[in-house]
Formats: C-alpha cells, structure tokens, sequence
C-alpha cells in the first residue's frame, strides 16, 4: 500500500468514526454530512470523495458495528461446553445490542437501499455468524445435533433473537431479564430438537 492509498483509508476512517459517534448519541436519523464533515476534521463535501452517498458510509459504519459485536461475544464468552457456549452467544448478542440500540437500528431497522461490494448479493456473513456455525458444528461432530440440522437452527436463533431485539428496542415492552432466559430456554429447546 503506497502513501496516497494510506492516507485515503485513513480519511475514510475519519468519517465512518465521525459518522459512528452520531449515530451512537443521536441516532442514524439525524446524522448529516455537514456534522459528519466537522466531526472528522474535513468540509462536508469530502465525504463524497470517498463515499458514494450517506447509505455507502452506514454500510461501512454497519461493518464496525458488526466486527464489534463479534469481539465482545469473543472476549466474554466463558464456557467451553458447546451447548452451554451457543447459549452464551445469543445472550451476549442480545445484550450487545440492547446496549447499543442505535447500532441495532442502524443494522436492521434503517432503509439503506441495496449494499456495495461485500455486502452485496449475501456475500457478507459476519464474524459473529461463523463463530455460531463453528459452535453448531462442534455440536454436530460430538454427536448432540444432526449436521443436517444445522442450517434450519441457526436460521431459527438468527429470527427469533431479532424478533425479540425489535420488540424490546421499539417497545421495551417486556423484563429484559425474563426475555433473556427466554432465549436461553428457546436455544436449548432447539439444540433438543436439532438431534432428532
């Protein structure tokens, strides 16, 4: 990498930070360029340099968010049995996102029309998706799942872990604490039935 790519990725930092720090206290809705602009040190109109619109920069700032989600399952996960360990990352990602609401509506809530290159056509798969397939597959080698089952379980944990995430961000409408042993129950539940 030459000294003008370098500085160009950089710059680009700059502004997905800049970008992050407002969504983080604001939320996506009320992030401009101007504001993105002046928190990064730059004229708003830079930011078109490097990005093709506002949506091309959320989809990077959605690529942070993604990668931080997936260090803080990593470095609070304890357990090393793998069923208890499956159960430990969908309470660590429901907690990471009930935490970091705006994140979580920026991700999956947010009309962003159609990602660029990674994230384009389902190509993307985030960290935090191999570590629970890796997870699933330990379980399907020690024998406690069909490996046949894996697919359906994770699509599964992936759709009800959402559902209860939109629910309680938009409406927190329900005990966080009760919720969360929910999804443990509900995760266990489907590791059972993931054997048959």
């Amino acid at each position: 990498m030459n000294k003008k790519e370098i500085q160009r990725k950089r710059t680009k930092k700059y502004f997905i930070d800049a970008a992050k720090e407002i969504i983080e206290k604001k939320g996506v809705k009320n992030v401009t360029a101007r504001e993105v602009g002046e928190k990064a040190g730059y004229s708003y109109a830079t930011i078109y340099n490097y990005f093709d619109d506002l949506n091309d920069l959320f989809f990077c700032c959605i690529d942070d968010y993604m990668e931080s989600c997936y260090e803080y399952i990593l470095s609070n996960l304890e357990s090393k049995d793998p069923v208890k360990r499956i159960t430990e990352m969908g309470s660590l990602y429901f907690n990471y996102f009930t935490d970091n609401p705006n994140q979580f509506n920026l991700i999956f809530t947010e009309e962003l029309g159609k990602p660029k290159e990674k994230l384009d056509k389902g190509k993307y798969i985030p960290s935090v998706g191999f570590m629970l397939n890796d997870a699933l597959n330990l379980c399907s080698n020690k024998g406690i799942i069909k490996k046949e089952n894996i697919q359906i379980i994770t699509d599964l944990m992936v759709n009800f872990i959402h559902g209860k995430l939109l629910f309680y961000i938009k409406r927190e409408a329900e005990d966080l604490d009760i919720l969360k042993k929910n999804i443990e129950s509900e995760i266990l539940f489907l590791i059972k039935k993931g054997e048959n």
